[in-house]
């Protein structure tokens, strides 16, 4: 609907129609309506007997020899003026086309008969123009007609949709205020009312919701507020419409309450940041569990073997078997470490990102001698990031080059890593085989939403794009200073 208060506007619509829309009623429309006479109209058989009266007194008058005098040749004619007018004016073409051809019919008798006595020209001249005023007045009573009839037809649409509006208006359960284009209050729904207070309309939109008009009907009114009312404090989504009531701007904008259902998301982003920092935390203790004490156990146990091997009283065969057995330990000792460094990667801690990074690229190089080529740069001034920005960073790309290296099987891996002023990229690209990045993730594809939850609870971004021409692009962008969990 186009008026969002414009009851006044409405009235005026029955009565007022703009003259360039009668031009615009089609004519077979109104040749149409010439063919339905008001045959049930009293008042049209009151005209049709004033034509056949006019007829009857020339008549009279020819035979009388009355009508002989110059004066009157022309006059009973010139009469039917007034019923064909009047028929024009009341009924349109569709009277006035009638009494016309009824004066028609009627007035050939006395054509011939007058004939006979005098000319009879005058007649038919003063009989054409009458039908001619029919055909013309008539046409244009018709157009004007039907012109105010969809005027009013329309008027009484939109009173009708106005009435509707206005009871969902005053129904809806959610705060509706309509500013005018200065800002000012014109218009509230009692929700509104309630959470606002009497004085609304003596407030503008500045002081209700602190934007300004033009902010309302920007991609900022489309955002969130927060206001407080009753001690309690509440989110809206601004759901903002412009419309025009009596040619005047005006903007509406429905509060609509996601107050719970923020709360809800800000609690479930906490638990998800929650339950990775407790994941985290598990894993720097099994690593440290690993380091502490298998690990050593079994060092210290290759170290034994080490010098039982080198006893005099074991014969040669023996030795080898020793040192072999001390060589399968100080293998399991390596896994176990490079399993302590993935849980919780030391230098990380104490080197950085760009560190740790490179070790992680190193750590697949000896992982898979066979695998692709691994190219990493840096780009920028390289900063200490806040240890969950890191640590996040890591994982991710951790996934990511896992899952290049083992379901993409490509030929180059590349990662690069851009420190800027404000917001830290990560990104890692590899030209083997492609996915469709958006479909729903199976089970095999949880990694990749878990990098983006990861991304998200850091107040960042992840996003994939894969192709067959351009391989698979895996972009990371975390604000520097961001809180883990905003949004």
């Amino acid at each position: 609907m186009s008026s969002l208060a414009a009851e006044g506007g409405l009235a005026q619509a029955g009565t007022a129609y703009d003259p360039t829309e009668i031009s615009s009623v089609p004519i077979r429309r109104v040749l149409s309506r010439a063919l339905h006479p008001p045959l049930r109209d009293p008042y049209f058989w009151a005209i049709q007997g004033s034509v056949l009266a006019l007829t009857a007194l020339h008549l009279w008058l020819d035979e009388a020899g009355v009508i002989h005098e110059i004066s009157l040749i022309s006059l009973p004619v010139a009469l039917l003026f007034i019923p064909v007018t009047y028929a024009a004016l009341r009924f349109g073409l569709h009277g006035s086309a009638a009494t016309a051809l009824w004066a028609t019919v009627l007035w050939v008798p006395n054509l011939v008969v007058g004939g006979q006595r005098h000319d009879a020209s005058v007649d038919l001249v003063s009989l054409v123009l009458v039908d001619a005023v029919a055909l013309v007045v008539g046409q244009r009573i018709e157009r004007e007609g039907i012109a105010k009839a969809a005027a009013n037809e329309a008027a009484h649409a939109q009173r009708l949709s106005e009435a509707r509006y206005r009871q969902l208006f005053a129904s809806t359960g959610a705060p509706i205020l309509v500013f005018d284009a200065s800002g000012r209050t014109i218009d509230v729904n009692p929700a509104a009312w309630a959470l606002f207070g009497p004085s609304v309309l003596d407030r503008t939109s500045e002081q209700l919701l602190r934007m300004t008009p033009g902010e309302l009907t920007s991609s900022k009114g489309s955002g969130r507020v927060v206001l407080r009312a009753g001690g309690n404090q509440y989110e809206f989504r601004c759901i903002t419409s412009v419309a025009e009531a009596e040619k005047r701007p005006q903007v509406q904008v429905l509060l609509q309450d996601v107050t719970a259902e923020r709360r809800a998301w800000r609690d479930a982003q906490e638990f998800a940041a929650a339950l990775l920092a407790a994941q985290e935390e598990e894993r720097a203790r099994i690593a440290r569990e690993i380091h502490d004490d298998p690990l050593q156990r079994l060092l210290g146990v290759a170290r034994r073997l080490e010098l039982l091997s080198t006893s005099d009283k074991l014969d040669a065969a023996a030795a080898e078997r020793i040192s072999g057995l001390r060589q399968e330990l100080l293998t399991t000792s390596r896994t176990l470490r490079d399993l302590a460094q993935g849980l919780r990667p030391p230098a990380l801690e104490h080197l950085g990102l760009a560190a740790a990074l490179r070790g992680l690229l190193s750590d697949q190089e000896e992982k898979f001698p066979w695998g692709p080529r691994l190219e990493m740069s840096v780009h920028g001034t390289q900063v200490r990031l806040r240890p969950e920005c890191e640590l996040g960073l890591y994982r991710i790309a951790q996934e990511a080059l896992n899952n290049a290296v083992v379901h993409a099987k490509p030929e180059n891996v590349r990662l690069e890593l851009a420190f800027w002023e404000s917001s830290v990229r990560m990104t890692i690209w590899n030209d083997g085989g492609t996915f469709d990045p958006q479909a729903s993730p199976s089970k095999s594809q949880l990694g990749l939403r878990g990098m983006r939850e990861r991304a998200s609870l850091l107040g960042g971004k992840l996003e994939i794009y894969s192709a067959p021409e351009s391989g698979t692009t895996v972009l990371a962008y975390l604000p520097i200073r961001a809180n883990i969990g905003s949004d």
